[in-house]
């Protein structure tokens, strides 16, 4: 989770939220949507770091094998 946090630059409560709302099965668009207003450049950071479905998957990898718990520690 703090690689999360980090990519995004934000606090480690608000990548909680973030994962969870990945995990929801929401769309990218509703995803990118509710973040874009306050995560304008977090959300930047991650499409040039290989996309944003390359980042939903790393997140979805990681709670695969850590566990939601595991994730958040990561």
């Amino acid at each position: 989770m703090l690689y999360v946090a980090a990519t995004l630059g934000i606090p480690e409560t608000l990548a909680v939220t973030i994962v969870n709302i990945i995990l929801t099965g929401s769309t990218i668009v509703s995803i990118i949507i509710a973040l874009t207003s306050i995560l304008t450049a977090g959300v930047s950071a991650i499409i040039l770091e290989g996309g944003w479905t390359a980042f939903i998957n790393l997140v979805k990898s990681k709670v695969a094998q850590l566990g939601l718990r595991g994730t958040i520690l990561w």
